[in-house]
């Protein structure tokens, strides 16, 4: 069921529906989208992993503090 409180830059955090290997990573919502979200989590040598995810494999966990600005352009 979708969560209104899920926004762009939302921390969301992959729960035990999610995809194997990416159970219980906390992730930053890049974009909203009618059957969930894309999120992204930086790399620490540059770039950012993307994954798809519905809305029943996600709980929102909050908003983030900071944002970078690659991520805002």
């Amino acid at each position: 069921m979708k969560d209104l409180r899920i926004i762009e830059h939302s921390v969301v955090q992959v729960n035990e529906n999610g995809p194997e290997g990416w159970i219980g990573c906390l992730m930053q919502v890049a974009e909203v989208k009618s059957f969930g979200v894309q999120a992204g989590v930086k790399m620490p040598k540059g770039g950012t992993a993307y994954l798809r995810l519905n809305w029943e494999q996600i709980d929102y966990i909050g908003q983030a503090v900071m944002v970078s600005q690659e991520q805002t352009d």
